[in-house]
């Protein structure tokens, strides 16, 4: 498949899981309040929790290594770090405070499904497979969808039992399809040792996702702080969650670029070529997220509560538009960085949002509550993505100028013979 018809359907596949994610959020807070809302956000963050520690091994460093080792030979050791970091991340995060102690079986399970359908996911964009990539993202949330829709209206189950039953048959059945896809990657007829794979996906994996587990923790410690902050509580973590997935559907285009500028860039040794389609896709992204960001600006609270079903989210929203700009940009030099292999670039500036967010939500918070979480995430994205731009010049060895003058260019497809799928 050529280069634009790439871009096209995955932004495409990333319109269909921002419409299938609001409907999941507005059947969950129409028919779970803002509290049931909450609960479920702080579940999720423990889900977030397992993923990211499971993509120290079973992640994303298998794209950058597919020149390396051959992709199959990864499955047996991306595998078994599944089983183990599913139940030592659960088990670490409810013992630090930071989980639900009484949903721990829950977080184990459903984390440990959710990163083997994250893994195989990667597995197909290291074979440069995207269109396979995004179809395993957008059935899961189908499924999900559709799930709700039965146990709540028709079984007239309304719980967050419900839900979380609901999201174990969506992640098993999307896990056992991934196993087609799966299937079709080449066989190796000299597969390489199984600790030099496990050696080579822990040097590069520990370096991306500590980076990914980092910018996790900044997104989302917001929600396990207002839970257990006094006065606020999972009402809180429900509005805040809402208005942060509202965020996450600002950043529609560039997240849909996202995963092809990481392949673009991993199969690309010519740098200038690099800078140069890299700058396309970044004035594209920021093109496609500024007027995503007026519109949810402008909408008035009553009509998100007239949807969601309760009040609070615009002024978050309002507070969160730095995050929506910088969080655009940050997503495609990141990308960019891993695709090169700079994976520590990531942790590094990921790791400044965290301190960032982790000092200003800690003053914020308990004087202004949910807008004071939402300064806090602004901040943190903008010092992250100031952080990005200084790593990508000097990984690049150029200027952040020279994107400039092909800024407002549409991604070239003069290379529309690139076998991306």
């Amino acid at each position: 498949m050529n280069l634009r018809r790439t871009i096209v359907q995955s932004i495409q596949s990333r319109a269909w899981l921002l419409l299938l994610s609001t409907a999941i959020i507005l059947i969950n807070t129409r028919t779970l309040g803002p509290e049931g809302q909450g609960q479920i956000a702080w579940i999720q963050l423990g889900l977030l929790l397992v993923t990211g520690a499971s993509g120290f091994i079973a992640g994303g460093a298998v794209v950058f290594l597919q020149k390396e080792i051959p992709l199959r030979a990864t499955l047996l050791p991306g595998h078994i770090w599944l089983i183990a970091s599913s139940i030592g991340a659960t088990a670490l995060g409810i013992q630090l405070g930071f989980l639900p102690a009484h949903h721990m079986l829950d977080i184990a399970l459903l984390g440990w499904l959710q990163g083997v359908i994250i893994f195989h996911g990667q597995l197909l964009l290291g074979a440069q497979n995207v269109r396979a990539h995004n179809q395993l993202q957008v059935m899961q949330n189908a499924f999900v969808a559709i799930g709700l829709i039965l146990a709540y209206f028709v079984w007239e189950w309304r719980h967050v039992d419900a839900f979380l039953a609901v999201l174990a048959l969506s992640l098993g059945l999307t896990a056992l399809l991934s196993l087609f896809s799966i299937g079709k990657l080449p066989q190796s007829s000299n597969p390489p040792p199984f600790r030099h794979v496990v050696r080579l996906l822990w040097k590069h994996g520990s370096a991306a996702q500590t980076g990914g587990l980092l910018q996790m923790l900044t997104n989302r410690t917001n929600f396990s702080l207002l839970a257990r902050s006094a006065g606020q509580g999972a009402a809180a973590t429900g509005i805040y969650s809402v208005a942060f997935y509202g965020l996450e559907a600002i950043w529609l285009v560039a997240r849909g670029l996202a995963p092809v500028v990481h392949a673009r860039t991993a199969n690309n040794p010519d740098r200038e070529r690099r800078i140069q389609e890299t700058g396309r896709f970044l004035g594209v992204a920021i093109l496609g997220t500024l007027p995503l960001a007026t519109l949810a600006a402008l909408i008035p609270d009553a009509w998100y509560a007239l949807v969601v079903g309760f009040g609070g989210i615009q002024p978050v929203i309002l507070r969160l538009l730095p995050a929506a700009i910088a969080g655009a940009m940050a997503s495609i030099l990141a990308h960019h960085l891993s695709g090169i292999g700079q994976h520590r670039w990531n942790a590094y500036t990921s790791a400044l949002g965290l301190a960032v967010l982790s000092v200003c939500a800690w003053q914020w918070i308990p004087v202004t509550g949910i807008n004071g979480a939402a300064y806090a995430a602004s901040a943190a994205a903008v010092a992250q993505t100031i952080g990005l731009i200084v790593a990508w010049c000097h990984c690049e060895q150029s200027r952040f100028t020279a994107l400039w003058p092909r800024f407002r260019a549409t991604p070239s497809t003069a290379d529309d013979s690139s076998e991306i799928e």
